[in-house]
């Protein structure tokens, strides 16, 4: 199992990465073509708009397996063991829910959302707005993992 999640985290970083790469190039060719040639290309923006709402959405996954969301630990290094894992338990399932609600009504949205095309691109809406159910899904199993090792190795 947890091998299955590093390959699948290790796509993620590939694909973030190759994500960034076409928003940098769209970015600078835009840049380039409006202040340069002042001919400006109207699908630069679009694609850039969209590679980051893809970044972001994957990237808040990544972030989950590499434990790198921010949080408070001051107050809950300073409790007891058994208050540390209830705050911990607590936490997970409040973050829980909130992903099995981006799945859910992310899912709706883009389902929805394949009706709509894109004004200059002509992709499909429901092709970007499915970053947020597949975001929800990458943080449920990042989620589960983190807190299964976390629970296994004593580290709450």
């Amino acid at each position: 199992m947890g091998t299955a999640i590093k390959y699948l985290n290790l796509g993620i970083k590939y694909i973030l990465i190759l994500l960034m790469t076409v928003l940098v190039v769209a970015v600078f060719m835009q840049v380039v073509f409006r202040f340069v040639i002042e001919q400006p290309l109207a699908w630069t923006e679009e694609l850039g708009r969209y590679c980051l709402i893809w970044i972001t959405f994957l990237g808040a996954g990544y972030a989950m397996a590499t434990n790198s969301h921010i949080g408070v630990e001051f107050f809950v290094e300073k409790a007891a063991v058994p208050v540390r894992r209830v705050t911990y338990i607590l936490s997970a399932t409040a973050c829980l829910v909130f992903f099995l609600l981006l799945v859910l009504e992310g899912y709706e949205l883009a389902v929805s959302g394949m009706s709509q095309s894109s004004p200059v691109l002509q992709i499909p809406m429901g092709y970007i707005y499915a970053a947020i159910p597949v975001s929800g899904v990458i943080l449920i199993i990042n989620l589960a993992f983190q807190f299964m090792k976390n629970f296994k190795s004593g580290g709450v």
